[in-house]
């Protein structure tokens, strides 16, 4: 009876514990889901991260790449997830911009937890190494001086950038959209446009090989792979509109498994190991965290929607 009693007050009281607290995070292999294909930037960065949390936390993270919708199809998948740490994701500034310029877009920032920043690549205009504009401020006179003289190609939300330099320049070059970055690099070499909005990340080895040359970074800081160009502040024009690559969960994911997952990205992120993979793939880590990443995200979210105000004018 002694025995009986004493099972059952055990039983009784185990109710109250709460499950999470019956569990180490994580116990079982991790899910990150990269909402775009395989190759790019996106993908590089979720990859190396995948196998230094994976060090870190001793549990396999299985890389899985959820695509269609200009990442439509894995935002959502990622959001709608069961938030336990189990399922994370890349997020980046399409999940920022894409709300803003397709209709019915089914996912945002505030459908995540943001855990951390890992890069943010500033973006500025390139122009063509033997072009005759030299700085910022000539492609401002041009522009100004002869509206129609000017094209600029852009891809994605570049258009939302471009749209922003745009606005904090007085000036408004024709738009010509390419599928990808590369297309519009090579179209500025090849001089069918005068210039286009690229990242450092982008334009980083036509810039070290003497075939760009980067006018101004659209960032309030300079760039860490290329910082001899200046920011478009100090000519004069500010504004912190850029890409970033950043992990987020499900919203409304337990306390302790956020802190787990920041605490991961603060110790990851001083790795040497982890650095050396994302410069072997043309990435500095930026690492933000907690309040100050949540922060950060609230001002890239407002550039953009100003962009897409423009947009819509």
């Amino acid at each position: 009876m002694t025995v009986r009693k004493s099972l059952g007050a055990l039983l009784a009281s185990s109710l109250l514990i709460p499950m999470t607290a019956l569990a180490d995070y994580p116990e079982r292999p991790i899910e990150l889901i990269i909402p775009f294909g395989q190759g790019g930037g996106n993908d590089l960065v979720g990859r190396a991260f995948a196998q230094s949390l994976a060090e870190y936390s001793g549990v396999d993270v299985l890389p899985v790449n959820r695509t269609g919708g200009s990442g439509a199809v894995g935002f959502h998948a990622a959001s709608s997830a069961r938030p336990n740490g189990y399922t994370i994701a890349m997020i980046n500034s399409s999940l920022v911009g894409n709300p803003h310029i397709i209709n019915g877009f089914p996912a945002s920032v505030e459908d995540f937890t943001p855990i951390c920043l890992l890069s943010a690549e500033p973006v500025g205009i390139a122009v063509s190494a033997d072009s005759d504009i030299e700085t910022l401020e000539d492609w401002v006179t041009i522009a100004q001086e002869d509206p129609d003289r000017l094209a600029l190609g852009y891809t994605s939300i570049g258009e939302l950038i471009a749209l922003s330099a745009g606005n904090v320049t007085d000036t408004d070059p024709t738009l010509i959209p390419y599928s990808g970055s590369g297309d519009s690099i090579t179209a500025v070499i090849g001089g069918h446009v005068d210039g286009a909005v690229v990242s450092d990340a982008e334009a980083y080895s036509q810039v070290q090989a003497g075939q760009l040359r980067m006018l101004a970074f659209f960032s309030d800081e300079r760039s860490q792979s290329l910082p001899e160009v200046p920011t478009s502040a100090e000519e004069g024009y500010p504004l912190d509109i850029g890409l970033f690559r950043a992990i987020g969960a499900p919203a409304n994911i337990p306390e302790e498994v956020e802190n787990y997952l920041i605490d991961a990205c603060t110790q990851i992120a001083q790795k040497d190991e982890f650095n050396e993979r994302m410069n072997r793939i043309g990435f500095n880590v930026q690492l933000r965290t907690g309040d100050d990443f949540s922060e950060w995200l609230t001002r890239q979210s407002e550039a953009f929607v100003a962009a897409a105000d423009l947009l819509e004018q």
